[in-house]
């Protein structure tokens, strides 16, 4: 994989991410909140409570015309529902009604006995007995039965196969259809005992299982709880004593249901109408939007409209406004349910159903953003830890005066970083401590540095866009000599160092498939991405410096280069932004002394920042110090040495921000880097020029050009990002959807850069000041 198609592909990422992202303003929230409370406020006042009474009423009355209207369609003369329900009983005899005793008697046997559930399982029970000759179902206890059909409930039983069949199915629909309303004898006067709902009967056959057996709901078993919603005394009201109100029951049976489902249809009412002013106001707004854009004078100019942004419907912008809007009519429904301790008769379960969904909604868009950004990540870490071109061309000199000597590496000093980060791998590899699953550990990062090999053996000519090269790798005697070669005291040998220091192996290489078929970075790897298995960044750091960094410069360079690189990216992040305040120096030096003593100000900023310029001392560190502390030189628009007394003095020093994007890139190369990227390759920028050319070179000259480069960069992009904005106004929508992403990384890494230039000015200039007086 080239450096190009990386960056393509992290610029096709980062436009995946914009494009699942809301974009919901001010407005869409206030209008969803708004729609929440309204339609919140008429579940309260017109919906009111959850009645299965109100709802049982209802539906008894349309089931006792629904059994009548059957009747009389198969013959019946009776107008009556009692009339009507003895014709079915006696057209349609059921075989297994000749067990009601077995099963419980008149109250329960419709329960119990399986062949009267409106089920698969009850269908299936129905033709069981047809040719089995026996009823199943469940006794008072809750287990299971088998018991023979009575003798005088044979001639129920069908003569042949066609005969069972027919009754089994046909003549088993009928009956359950005599027995909605109850039978006979009762149907029309109390209710009737009719047959259980589909909920109640598929919770009645699971209770027999085994595994349900010994379940208890408020200290009773399942078999009891479940009796007692069929027959209605769950629900009923109980006097002083404890004893059921008569008259006060309600039936859980198949007319309880279907009056538990006409209430929610009353409860869907506020809930649809929240659903329709939210995707309605979105609608409408976004078509008005697109109407002023395109101004269309005809019916082909509205057909060229971007209707993708005007459907109400599919983005992650409708979602996230349902969410909010179901959200808030939950949390008043809710609310004005425990406030007026009605609890349960007085919430909206639909309501809590849809604002469920729209959490799920929000949750599953949250994951496939999270995926998409895990594989960019997985590219950005390739890409971080892949020497390349572009780095070359970060670490080259700026202007045509500046010497490609000093800054960038050969193809052979290449290959030498590329073995440098193997042997430190390797040492990580063989340093491995974990005293559990060492072996596993030592296993997984073997097999992750030959597949790093391989690719960076395949990749290694397009990395630095040079053709038919080869990456050698050398043994550890070979890559002594090829460093040896090569002259280690130059710059190139701290550049690499560097690189290789910023090296952190163990990231994924690959993807691979997920459940549902998506793209996701590989796993192979993922345990050595925990801190106690993975690459341990001191004992990397360690292996750096007594192998070569106190071999060939003075000891604790490598710590040296760590300490200013966390630095550099800690302010390049905007982490710290302000500095020390409430300074306490070492030796018994307090607040107070300082704030009445000025004469303690060079000490102070050489303990405070001294470490910031090794390659001064004395007088020059100490000016160069309070330069700093102040803003840098005068002439830099700092507050020079005073500035840094004053700030000493006064309790507290001003830090600068770190530094922006690597001077010398391709302008158009910042519309592809996020501003995680950007910092990256800028602090590496900014280490260098700090100490290998500042403080270990004292090449002040060329820091200053880079600066100038600098300046003039931000600049160009500045001008790109007006031309850019000026192309999105009259881009198609999909040249939009990339330029939107290339702006915003445009403007993120301007702004880090303009922080950039302020605090590499100051250092800059504070170091001038320190080596005027050596």
């Amino acid at each position: 994989m080239a450096r190009l198609d990386i960056e393509q592909s992290l610029f096709d990422l980062n436009n995946r991410i914009e494009a699942m992202k809301s974009e919901a303003d001010q407005f869409d929230y206030f209008v969803a909140v708004s729609s929440g409370v309204l339609c919140g406020l008429m579940d309260i006042l017109w919906v009111g409570e959850f009645s299965l009474v109100r709802g049982r009423e209802l539906t008894d009355k349309e089931v006792g015309e629904f059994v009548k209207r059957v009747a009389k369609v198969l013959g019946c003369k009776d107008d009556g529902l009692k009339g009507s329900v003895a014709f079915l009983e006696k057209m349609f005899p059921l075989a297994a009604d000749g067990n009601t005793s077995d099963f419980g008697g008149g109250l329960q046997h419709h329960l119990r006995d399986f062949a009267h559930h409106p089920t698969i399982v009850g269908l299936i029970f129905s033709v069981l007995t047809q040719f089995t000759g026996m009823s199943y179902g469940t006794d008072t206890l809750g287990n299971f039965i088998v018991v023979p059909v009575p003798e005088k409930s044979k001639q129920f039983i069908g003569k042949d196969i066609p005969d069972k069949l027919l009754k089994g199915t046909v003549i088993w629909f009928f009956h359950l259809v005599s027995d909605i309303a109850g039978s006979s004898s009762t149907a029309g006067l109390s209710g009737g005992t009719g047959i259980p709902g589909p909920i109640l009967a598929m919770a009645k056959e699971m209770s027999a299982l085994p595994i349900f057996q010994k379940m208890t709901i408020k200290d009773e078993p399942l078999s009891k709880f479940l009796s007692k919603l069929f027959n209605g005394t769950f629900f009923a009201q109980h006097d002083e004593a404890g004893r059921i109100i008569k008259g006060t029951e309600i039936k859980l049976d198949f007319r309880g249901e279907l009056g538990a489902v006409v209430e929610l249809g009353r409860q869907s009412i506020p809930v649809m109408a929240n659903e329709c002013i939210v995707r309605t106001f979105y609608f409408i707004r976004r078509f008005i939007t697109e109407i002023k854009g395109k101004s269309p004078k005809n019916f082909d100019d509205i057909r060229s409209l971007d209707w993708e942004k005007v459907k109400p419907f599919g983005n992650a912008t409708i979602s996230r406004m349902l969410a909010i809007a179901t959200g808030v009519f939950t949390t008043i429904d809710v609310t004005e349910a425990i406030a007026t301790q009605k609890y349960f008769v007085s919430v909206n379960f639909i309501g809590v159903g849809r604002f469920t969904v729209a959490l799920g909604n929000e949750m599953v868009n949250y994951f496939k953003i999270r995926d998409v950004k895990a594989i960019r990540d997985m590219y950005e870490k390739i890409d971080k830890n892949t020497y390349t071109r572009t780095n070359e061309a970060i670490y080259e000199r700026l202007g045509e005066s500046m010497d490609y000597e000093k800054f960038g590496l050969s193809l052979e000093q290449t290959e030498i970083l590329y073995n440098l980060e193997l042997y430190k791998t390797i040492n990580d590899m063989e340093s491995t401590v974990n005293p559990v699953m060492k072996g596993k550990i030592i296993s997984l990062k073997s097999d992750w540095i030959d597949e790093w090999k391989e690719y960076m053996s395949l990749g290694f000519s397009g990395f630095i866009e040079k053709e038919n090269v080869i990456l050698h790798w050398y043994s550890e005697e070979e890559l002594e000599e090829k460093i040896k070669e090569q002259n280690p005291a130059g710059i190139w040998f701290r550049l690499v160092l560097l690189e290789t220091m910023l090296f952190e192996p163990y990231y994924p290489l690959s993807l691979e498939k997920d459940k549902k078929g998506n793209d996701v970075p590989s796993k192979k790897y993922k345990e050595l991405q925990l801190q106690i298995n993975g690459y341990n960044k001191s004992r990397g750091d360690k292996y750096l410096e007594e192998n070569f960094g106190s071999k060939y410069y003075q000891s604790g360079y490598i710590k040296r280069l760590r300490k200013t690189y966390d630095k550099i990216t800690r302010e390049m992040s905007e982490v710290l932004k302000t500095a020390i305040t409430g300074i306490v120096v070492a030796a018994g030096i307090t607040i107070a002394v300082v704030v009445t003593a000025g004469a303690f100000a060079p000490t102070i900023a050489v303990a405070l920042v001294g470490s910031s310029f090794p390659g001064l001392s004395g007088a020059a560190l100490t000016n160069a110090c309070l330069a700093y502390l102040g803003g840098g030189a005068i002439a830099a628009g700092g507050l020079g040495m005073a500035g840094g007394t004053m700030a000493i003095v006064g309790g507290g020093a001003i830090l600068g921000a770190g530094v922006g994007i690597g001077a010398g890139g391709a302008v158009s190369a910042v519309g592809l880097m996020g501003k995680k990227t950007t910092i990256s390759q800028s602090a590496k920028l900014m280490v260098s020029v700090r100490e290998i050319f500042l403080n270990d070179e004292k090449d002040v000259e060329y820091s200053n050009t880079i600066y100038e480069q600098y300046v003039r960069n931000i600049a160009s992009i500045e001008k790109d990002l007006v031309e850019l904005k000026l192309k999105e106004n009259v881009a198609s929508r999909e040249e939009k959807k990339q330029l939107k992403v290339q702006i915003k990384n445009m403007e993120e890494s301007v702004h880090v850069m303009k922080i950039a230039m302020k605090s590499m000015n100051k250092y800059n200039s504070a170091f001038v000041v320190g080596m005027e007086v050596q």
